[in-house]
């Protein structure tokens, strides 16, 4: 945790810079009696804090009131005018998930007679804390109400707990035709046309989304989500997943032909892989297929694990329940299952 001073802006993460001196901002403010305070805080005998630059935790900690409704912590109040801000630890995110859902930025109203509409949308792994909550059906069935029961402004959650806070109050998750905000006190205008992605505010659905990949005749793919449309809302695909505008290709290892040595991929010169993909503006557009499979069915040597594993996790002794179990170790190699 990184101490702000009297700034509620964090560094590494976005938010408008607007919502410092907005006193309609809602905070996310920890309670004196959560450990997380006492650690932040340091108090001392008279309850002072004595504030460090950074504080690093060396232990895990139980969480108290508000901390315990949250999935993500961005900037954390400890008393008025006294910040820390959350430093992630780098972790890696998978560019392809399975049982996508679609997300939805922000709001615009096309005219004052209308209910604001939202805008854009594009896919989402639920299993990741990424987008807003909303709720649907508290006032109007299909209406979403995109601050409900949220803990600061800013905040991002799983699919998961947005859909049980939701369910829990009589609501519904929904892919809705209108969206306001549930405490109109609270209201701040999420950004939904930023030109820098990462500064749109998405709100979760229960919309299916599908994944594909576009491929270009040189081998290199663009990453294309097309998102279940919804009839009542007129929604664009966020342009850098858009099939049609996408500028954004990556090199992948293709499988090579073993006379030739050739890569082989779908081209619109062999009819998109045979007819396994379809043409699409002289790319081949193609569906995805996730498969997860383990590198190894025995203990690998350490200099095997280097080669072949490149995906990080985490240290499983974090996990206070001990869902991971050592099944086996040797030469500095240990192997955990759930």
């Amino acid at each position: 945790y990184r101490f702000r001073g009297g700034s509620s802006i964090p560094t590494s993460q976005y938010m408008p810079a607007s919502w410092d001196a907005d006193e309609k901002i809602k905070r996310f403010v920890l309670s004196p009696d959560s450990m997380l305070y006492k650690k932040l805080c340091d108090p001392d005998p008279a309850g002072n804090c004595n504030f460090s630059n950074v504080v690093t935790l060396d232990e895990n900690l139980n969480c108290f009131g508000n901390e315990c409704s949250v999935d993500s912590v961005i900037i954390a109040q400890i008393s008025p005018g006294a910040f820390y801000e959350y430093i992630r630890q780098p972790c890696t995110h998978f560019s392809f998930y399975n049982n996508g859902k679609k997300v939805v930025t922000g709001v615009s109203k096309p005219s004052p007679a209308l209910e604001w509409k939202y805008t854009h949308a594009m896919c989402a792994n639920p299993l990741t804390a990424v987008a807003a909550r909303s709720c649907c059906g508290i006032s109007v069935i299909d209406r979403i109400e995109y601050n409900y029961k949220f803990e600061y402004h800013g905040e991002v959650v799983s699919a998961g707990t947005n859909e049980a806070i939701c369910i829990a109050n009589g609501g519904t998750v929904c892919d809705p035709t209108s969206v306001r905000a549930y405490d109109p006190m609270a209201e701040i205008d999420p950004e939904y046309n930023a030109i820098y992605p990462s500064q749109n505010t998405y709100f979760w659905t229960d919309t299916p989304c599908k994944q594909q990949i576009l491929v270009r005749n040189d081998g290199m793919v663009a990453i294309v989500h097309e998102p279940q449309a919804n009839p009542s809302v007129t929604a664009r695909t966020v342009l850098f997943v858009d099939a049609s505008a996408s500028i954004n290709y990556i090199s992948v290892p293709w499988n090579r032909d073993t006379v030739t040595g050739e890569a082989r991929f779908p081209t619109t010169s062999n009819e998109c892989g045979g007819g396994a993909c379809t043409v699409f503006d002289d790319k081949c557009l193609c569906d995805i297929t996730i498969a997860e499979n383990s590198v190894f069915d025995a203990l690998p040597s350490s200099s095997d694990a280097l080669q072949f594993l490149h995906v990080g996790a985490i240290d499983p002794a974090v996990y206070d329940d001990r869902s991971y179990s050592l099944i086996e170790s040797a030469e500095g190699i240990e192997a955990y299952a759930l």
